[in-house]
């Protein structure tokens, strides 16, 4: 059973870690379309106040999240823990910025091996690269046919290949894990006890990340293309963005 009274009469010690789409925004055929749900940046304005850190995690690019989420005091990290805004500044894990080159191949590449598959948009994130697939007429077609090409080319660029909802992603083989983003900031402020909510299978290693403090409380927000290992790893399960920000009012 999940803890949140316990969260909550901890929430000096304890974090709030939320992913952006499929938990705090509906999932849109076109990403540049995705809005925060009604009455998010309140709450998470709120929750600031009163918990030591509250995190955006996300794919997108951190620059790209900035522009989506206004609330102050959020902590916004980008491209699954590669970026994060530090004083006003995009701070770059060490690790990744040594691969922007073979980002900016693979790019081409995929762009050029996917021109012909319609629906299919390919988003160059700088240190990542995103294949989308829910604008095609047949998503599951389209990733069937796209699947082994974008794997192809993310191996001859040693380069990470990680599904997830109606997307391929390409990231560094280093860095760029939620659950690696989640576990340093726990260990950065020294946090007893935290909440993550995420929708999709990027968000397990954070899950995971978080199985070993005092106070755990994993959320998931479902749908039809939910990882079933992310529902089982879940001590609560909502709906929807708007069912996570009822949630969240609840601390």
């Amino acid at each position: 059973m999940a803890d949140l009274a316990g969260l909550s009469t901890r929430a000096d010690e304890a974090g709030i870690f939320c992913d952006f789409d499929g938990c705090l925004s509906d999932i849109v055929p076109d990403p540049d379309d995705a809005k925060l749900a009604t009455g998010a940046s309140g709450v998470l304005a709120r929750l600031t106040k009163k918990f030591s850190v509250v995190t955006l995690v996300s794919g997108r690019a951190v620059r790209d999240l900035a522009s989506r989420v206004r609330a102050e005091g959020v902590r916004l990290v980008g491209l699954h823990g590669l970026e994060e805004i530090v004083d006003g500044r995009v701070r770059v894990l060490p690790e990744a910025e040594g691969v922007r080159d073979d980002i900016e191949n693979a790019a081409r590449e995929v762009k050029v091996a996917l021109r012909g598959l319609r629906g299919v948009i390919v988003e160059h994130k700088g240190l990542a690269l995103a294949v989308h697939m829910r604008r095609a007429p047949n998503p599951d077609e389209a990733e069937r046919i796209a699947r082994p090409i974008v794997e192809r080319i993310s191996t001859s660029h040693k380069l990470r290949l990680l599904p997830g909802r109606r997307i391929l992603e390409l990231r560094p083989p280093l860095g760029g894990d939620k659950g690696h983003a989640v576990a340093r900031i726990v260990e950065e402020l020294r946090l007893r006890g935290a909440l993550v909510a995420g929708d999709d299978a990027g968000d397990i290693p954070a899950f995971d990340a978080i199985t070993t403090l005092d106070v755990a409380v994993r959320v998931a927000v479902a749908s039809d293309e939910s990882p079933a290992a992310l529902i089982e790893r879940a001590d609560l399960v909502v709906g929807s963005p708007n069912e996570l920000v009822a949630l969240l009012k609840k601390l």
